[in-house]
């Protein structure tokens, strides 16, 4: 990409949210609270917020990639689960995580759901 100066600049793409979640969640291998998970990916700077309430961009983010998700706008990709307060990755996520497997394709396709509905909220 050039700049206006005529630069070639090379831009990098910002992680979606579900992205930061994944990371956080596999980083640190416990199930944690939606309030945890947003206090990790602000001290990690895994994501730009740019919203006036980031904590229930995290809770919608988290409810739209649940297993058991009946929300609206559901991603088709399922990689969290909710025990009372808790969130945790599922087990068959959470074994190719352990696996050291690659998941880039899920990341694409989080990010290309994301993506559509980040221009609709």
């Amino acid at each position: 990409m050039s700049s206006i100066s005529g630069d070639k600049t090379k831009t990098t793409k910002q992680k979606t949210i579900a992205q930061a979640i994944l990371e956080v969640m596999g980083e640190t291998k416990r199930s944690l609270t939606s309030q945890e998970i947003y206090q990790l990916i602000l001290e990690r700077n895994l994501y730009h917020f740019n919203t006036d309430n980031p904590l229930k961009m995290v809770q919608d983010a988290l409810k739209r990639h649940a297993i058991d998700s009946k929300v609206k706008k559901a991603s088709p990709h399922r990689y969290f689960e909710q025990n009372d307060k808790h969130w945790f990755i599922t087990q068959v996520l959470q074994k190719s995580l352990e696996n050291n497997n690659e998941i880039s394709m899920i990341d694409f396709e989080a990010s290309l759901y994301d993506y559509i509905f980040d221009f609709e909220e």
